[in-house]
């Protein structure tokens, strides 16, 4: 989220995608709770492309 505050949406995807990819099915309730509040911060920036890919990618995650 640092990156996202910091102004840098596109890294900020980057990593998020990188991260969501790496954990899996997100079987933790912790690690899952993460990804939505990454992804909620994210929709600040859904115009960025690289942002709404993630969360074209991943946003169903928002609806758990």
């Amino acid at each position: 989220m640092a990156l996202a505050d910091g102004g840098e949406p596109e890294a900020a995807a980057t990593e998020a995608q990188a991260v969501i990819e790496a954990s899996g099915d997100l079987a933790s309730d912790r690690t899952a709770e993460r990804a939505r509040v990454v992804l909620r911060r994210l929709q600040d920036f859904e115009d960025v492309p690289e942002v709404r890919a993630v969360l074209d990618d991943h946003g169903h995650l928002l609806l758990a």
